[in-house]
């Protein structure tokens, strides 16, 4: 940090070739040599992954260009692949007839969706339209975008405005109702089950009372793989109670919607198809650089009777300008990253890399199953699970590590010589119960969470600890301890980066243990 400490801009112009060069010299030393390595197959912690080779090359085309997407006077082409680029996407979850996305990509009145900066922004205007859809405008009212909210709650005899979905909600649901004015305290959370789930018993419950209560709830919130643990709603579930009680359903997926393209794995995203907005990240499962978020609308009228702008300097009424539905104003051309992605990989090449990023979770956490050393928190739904590390004092005395199979060098050994799998399988339990009791002591609890969070590995670290592999920690509440009302501490695996190998897997797990003990003697003394 002390090297970015030069808070004053230079006055002079750099004409001298010596002095731009000396300007990437420092950039060079001081940034990307210590840049993390998002790229690494021992990188497994965060939402982010190697690049197709071709993306350097689309990079500097968007660069260069420089077309702002606002509109079309300042984007004559890009304005059409990115329309062009949105139906893609659209018709990957809607599957609508060929003629419907013929006719509307030549219309000026509709759109499939939005490109933003990423799933915030997403998730931000789809609750947008959402509020201004459910307090709309009549002959005698103008709508809550002009009237606003405590007027609308007015004319439609409601006492309050409500977001529901599982506890589990991206953080960026508190910033959009801060934003829309709806507060932080409107966003009612529902408790998930033993899978993560959303409960649907408890939120039909919650759903009824608000009804009770006359508030008015604009959306109901199905999540498409959990950032903390990959965990999926039922969607379909929650598309009949959207429409049950009149709230408008969105799926939040910026991680898991692009399950779409898989065939093995699209069957978890049953139900999506009749969300009324999508959130999708190119840049994660899309395997696009950093800045391609994407809202879908079902309903392509949706955004144009609900939160269009526009301004006689630059967005007309009747242009094709994509700035009459987007809450960004100015705009890079990030859908040509997408774009690329959808034609250069094709559906065969991103489910080969959804697929091959499921398989490698799943290797892991079956790896991470065998070892003493690791209790499983969650398990993989498609490519993010937890664990924990568990100190040796809170090991089983009778399990010690030793061979198991040549595969993964690691087996249980019981010290009185019976080593048969029953036996195996005993200690695995008696462990489980063991740890269980030790849960339930706040002294253990916060042991088991200090070695667990210290235990996050990374290549930006001291000398003394350096390491090549990396994974998250996190928080998270549980049902296998519910008596840890403030969550159990967790190390968390996400695996999209194609480059990740299980030898690269094996070699994280062996660094986690052998750090793990380094710990656990620093604690101790």
């Amino acid at each position: 940090m002390l090297k970015f400490g030069n808070s004053t801009i230079p006055k002079g112009i750099s004409y001298d070739k010596k002095d731009i060069i000396n300007y990437f010299f420092k950039i060079k030393t001081n940034v990307v040599e210590n840049a993390t390595r998002v790229s690494s197959p021992y990188m497994m912690g965060h939402m982010t992954s190697a690049l197709p080779f071709f993306h350097k090359h689309i990079s500097k085309l968007i660069s260069s260009l420089n077309q702002n997407v606002v509109k079309v006077e300042t984007s004559s082409t890009m304005t059409f692949l990115e329309r062009e680029t949105l139906s893609k996407l659209h018709r990957a979850f809607y599957n609508m007839e060929d003629n419907y996305y013929k006719e509307l990509l030549t219309k000026n009145d509709g759109c499939f969706g939005c490109i933003t900066s990423g799933g915030t922004i997403a998730n931000l205007t789809a609750l947008w339209i959402s509020r201004n859809n459910a307090f709309p405008k009549t002959d005698n009212f103008n709508g809550i975008e002009k009237e606003g909210i405590i007027s609308a709650l007015k004319y439609y005899n409601y006492n309050d405005i409500a977001i529901i979905g599982s506890e589990l909600m991206h953080y960026s649901f508190k910033k959009a109702a801060d934003i829309l004015g709806i507060g932080l305290n409107k966003i009612y959370t529902i408790p998930v089950d033993s899978e993560y789930k959303i409960r649907i018993d408890l939120l039909t419950e919650k759903l009824q009372e608000l009804k009770q209560k006359r508030i008015k709830v604009i959306t109901i919130v199905g999540i498409a793989s959990t950032t903390e643990v990959g965990s999926i709603d039922d969607l379909e579930k929650l598309a009949d109670l959207a429409e049950e009680y009149g709230a408008m359903f969105h799926v939040d997926g910026a991680w898991g919607g692009s399950f779409i393209l898989s065939d093995k794995y699209r069957h978890l995203l049953k139900g999506i198809q009749r969300a009324d907005t999508i959130t999708i990240d190119g840049h994660k499962l899309l395997y696009t650089p950093i800045g391609c978020g994407v809202v879908l609308f079902k309903s392509p009228f949706l955004p144009t009777t609900t939160i269009r702008k526009v301004a006689n300097y630059i967005i007309k009424t009747d242009s094709m300008d994509h700035g009459k539905t987007t809450l960004e104003g100015s705009r890079p051309a990030n859908a040509l990253y997408i774009h690329a992605s959808l034609n250069i990989l094709g559906q065969h090449g991103l489910r080969y890399l959804l697929e091959t990023s499921i398989e490698n979770t799943k290797y892991m956490y079956n790896l991470i199953n065998l070892y003493p050393q690791f209790e499983i928190i969650s398990k993989p739904i498609t490519n993010i699970f937890t664990y924990r590390y568990i100190p040796t004092w809170l090991q089983n005395k009778n399990i010690q590590i030793k061979n198991k199979n040549n595969d993964i060098n690691s087996s249980f050994y019981t010290t009185n010589n019976n080593n048969n799998n029953n036996n195996n399988s005993n200690n695995n339990n008696n462990n489980k119960i063991y740890l269980e009791k030790y849960n339930n002591s706040d002294n253990a609890y916060e042991r088991i969470n200090d070695v667990t969070f210290n235990n996050e590995e990374s290549e930006i670290i001291d000398d003394e600890r350096l390491r090549k592999g990396f994974v998250s920690k996190t928080i998270i509440k549980t049902t296998k301890y519910p008596n840890c009302t403030n969550g159990v501490a967790v190390l968390r695996v996400v695996i999209a980066n194609p480059l990740i190998t299980k030898e690269s897997i094996k070699t994280v797990i062996e660094e986690q243990i052998e750090f793990g003990l380094k710990l656990e003697k620093e604690y101790c003394n």
